[in-house]
């Protein structure tokens, strides 16, 4: 018996986040399959899922992973360094862990949500909570001197 058929719905993005953003101020986590390369090798382009829940508005420490409005786009990237700005006011510079430069701003009233999870194409949940996520996270930002070339490597390996 054949597979069931596949349909593949493109949605543009300011519709998908104002949606993903409506059900997690819902109280609903969200899980949805990731597009890009900026947080690789942590997820990987249409490969792995995510599951976010909503920013509670409490200071969240430097390697969460927090999905915000910069620009005028969604972005889904790590917390790099937790800063004040000259008025006081808190900030969260952030990074995608495939990037090797730049750096994106979030103020709290820009985050929408805050990940909880990674959900490989086997079905197996990597806690964002757990020892060993935080162990990883906390490394693979200490590698920046050498990130280029682990990234050119490990994208040979692992696409």
């Amino acid at each position: 018996m054949p597979d069931k058929e596949h349909r593949t719905i493109i949605i543009p993005n300011d519709v998908f986040f104002a949606q993903v953003c409506e059900s997690l101020e819902d109280g609903h986590a969200v899980t949805f399959t990731v597009k890009g390369y900026s947080m690789f090798p942590f997820m990987r382009n249409e490969k792995d899922r995510v599951c976010l829940e909503k920013y509670d508005g409490r200071e969240l420490p430097e390697g969460e992973v927090i999905l915000f409005r910069f620009h005028d786009k969604y972005i889904l990237h790590r917390i790099y360094a937790v800063e004040r700005a000259s008025d006081g006011n808190l900030l969260y510079r952030t990074m995608g862990d495939g990037n090797v430069k730049g750096m994106e701003y979030a103020s709290p009233e820009s985050v929408a949500g805050v990940m909880v999870k990674r959900i490989t194409p086997s079905g197996k949940e990597w806690l964002c909570s757990s020892d060993s996520w935080k162990r990883c996270s906390y490394l693979w930002k200490r590698m920046m001197p050498v990130r280029r070339l682990l990234l050119a490597v490990l994208r040979r390996i692992w696409r």
